[in-house]
């Protein structure tokens, strides 16, 4: 491999700024989730509650949909964007909208026509436990309107954070985190509307927060349309594969959450073991929330490189996000188990739900920094088209293994057992990954499951980072005889050369780097598929080369002249805009004799 002054990249930043964003934004929507659960308990009563929290499976499909679809879309659109796919990418984010507007009526409809199925399907019939069912059926009638906004946002925040829109993304999030509370606090304590007030509270919530987020769409310059342009049939396949694990993990999740429900309910069904039980998964929701923003920063990121065949970008950005990952959840997993009992105390003044739910918690924290790693590797495995292997995670994950430690440990120590399964199944969980990497590559070094061709071998790629004048020279040298050991004549090596410093060149001279950022370009320049390509990324402000060739190559020489030239004698000029950055990418077919 060729090796420059500096080896930094812009990548820790990337990742680390994102996944805030997208910790936030969870926090946001399951925060309002777990003060929903306080207000409905106090002001409405353990039973009101637990009616909410037995709810989880049928919840849990509704996420199991549009996660299919959103991640869907998200693996292929994201991979299409790391080849400079435009339309690719927007068709596979069309597809995702109708599908999960159709999926969406196609709910409403099931829970207008067999609410007591569906009930059934979450272990609570009108003949066995009456006094939750009409709470539930409430709940369900204020909380259907919201369905497909719920939906729908699913879709289109990850691709609005991709597109430069954290900041949009964020200020929704906290649009429904406020406009959440204000409805249940006005409908426990003013409209007395009780669990359908509840419900419908949530819904309004989605339907603001969706408001919101459309407006990024109506932007002339955003990246992502629905638009029909470049559609397939074959993206609907692509994104279905993509979407499998995603699936898998779901529909396990939903099976878990039905097969442990039955099994609490069985071990020792009491107001005060179901509350707690509620309690811990809405708590466990919003600890866990710290993963999951960290997890779908990851996906997107890690589709992006893959599908730009960038190994050592891989490697930075699966070790960033672990690094990530365990300085976070160690400080937030302390900090819950010191405070376990202070968190029961403000769902309940019940001191047996206290009791359960205290206990419930410390077992959460335990649990935290396993269950951190092991999901920021299925979303890693998921972004990387490795289907067969995460599928294998995540039903054990989500099913088999969680569903055994509760069933053993809920037989001999009861409810606490089964709220104890929880840690115990998740450090069970991380010695299964460590064993299925060992057993896929002979080691525990090749973490990253990449093949060995994956980006071309080391003496095919020079990485760098370029933050002066002077590094532009020496990697356009460099560049040159890069280009003539790899096969170039001398004026196609030039050419790349000039191209080099060219493009570097405007970076440093006329961009102006985004708040927090410095001025610097991460630059690769790698010989793939027959093509010698330099790429180069930068935290500054939109500009794509292409647009502003096609916008002024009727001009007068004046107005960056040099990069018109760029992108009239490369033979391929790709530009994407994600996570806050630049990214450009220059090719010269190395198979051709002379350039065009």
């Amino acid at each position: 491999m060729f090796t420059s002054k500096s080896q930094a990249d812009l990548i820790p930043s990337m990742f680390v700024s994102t996944a805030i964003a997208m910790i936030f934004t969870q926090l946001a929507g399951y925060g309002a989730t777990l003060i929903d659960g306080i207000i409905t308990s106090r002001a409405l009563g353990s039973l009101a509650y637990s009616a909410i929290s037995l709810l989880g499976p049928f919840t849990g499909v509704v996420l199991l949909i549009s996660n299919a679809f959103s991640v869907g879309a998200q693996v292929v659109s994201s991979q299409a964007v790391g080849r400079g796919e435009k339309d690719k990418a927007n068709s596979a984010f069309t597809v995702s909208v109708i599908g999960i507007a159709v999926m969406a009526v196609l709910l409403i409809i099931a829970c207008m026509l067999w609410p007591s199925e569906l009930f059934r399907f979450c272990g609570i019939t009108e003949s066995s436990h009456p006094e939750i069912y009409s709470h539930m059926g409430d709940y369900l009638k204020g909380y259907m309107p919201g369905i497909p906004f719920m939906m729908l946002i699913q879709i289109m925040g990850p691709v609005i954070v991709v597109d430069l829109g954290k900041a949009l993304f964020t200020s929704s999030a906290l649009l429904f985190f406020g406009a959440d509370i204000i409805g249940d606090l006005l409908n426990a304590y003013v409209f007395h509307g009780g669990n359908y007030g509840m419900g419908l509270a949530t819904s309004i919530s989605y339907m603001l927060q969706f408001l919101m987020l459309v407006t990024h769409f109506m932007r002339k310059n955003s990246y992502f349309k629905i638009s029909l342009k470049g559609f397939e049939a074959s993206h609907i396949y692509e994104m279905a594969k993509a979407a499998s694990p995603t699936f898998v993990l779901k529909l396990a999740t939903a099976l878990r959450d039905l097969v442990v429900n039955r099994i609490n309910i069985y071990v020792a069904f009491s107001a005060a073991a179901i509350a707690a039980r509620g309690i811990q998964t809405d708590t466990n929701t919003v600890l866990f929330c710290f993963a999951m923003g960290m997890g779908k920063t990851l996906l997107t990121m890690s589709a992006i490189f893959y599908g730009a065949a960038d190994r050592r970008g891989m490697t930075r950005l699966l070790s960033c996000a672990a690094k990530m990952a365990v300085i976070v959840s160690g400080t937030i997993s302390v900090i819950a188990f010191i405070g376990a009992e202070w968190i029961a105390r403000c769902f309940t003044n019940e001191p047996e739900v206290i009791e359960f739910a205290a206990f419930s918690m410390k077992c959460m924290a335990v649990a935290l920094v396993p269950d951190n790693l092991s999901v920021l590797f299925q979303h890693y495995l998921q972004g990387i088209n490795e289907r067969k292997l995460v599928n294998i995670i995540n039903f054990a994950s989500r099913f088999f293994i969680p569903v055994i430690t509760a069933g053993v440990l809920g037989y001999y120590f009861g409810s606490k057992g089964i709220m104890a399964s929880l840690a115990v199944s998740e450090i069970i969980l991380l010695v299964f990954i460590a064993a299925l990497i060992f057993v896929h590559t002979g080691s525990l070094r090749n973490f990253t499951l990449l093949p060995e061709t994956f980006g071309g071998a080391d003496s095919d790629n020079i990485y760098a980072s370029i933050t002066s004048i002077e590094d532009v020279g020496r990697e356009s040298l460099i560049a040159e005889k890069f280009c003539l050991e790899h096969g170039l004549s001398e004026r196609r090596a030039k050419l790349m050369s000039m191209f080099v410093e060219e493009m570097a060149g405007n970076i440093l001279t006329h961009g102006k780097p985004k708040l927090w950022h410095k001025l610097k370009a991460d630059y690769r320049l790698s010989l793939n598929d027959g093509k010698i390509c330099m790429t180069l990324r930068d935290c500054c402000g939109r500009f794509d080369p292409s647009a502003f060739y096609e916008a002024h190559k009727d001009d007068s020489p004046a107005g960056l002249p040099g990069l018109k030239i760029v992108v009239k004698l490369a033979d391929d000029v790709r530009y994407f805009s994600a996570f806050n950055s630049n990214n450009i990418m220059v090719c010269i077919d190395a198979e051709k004799g002379e350039s065009k």
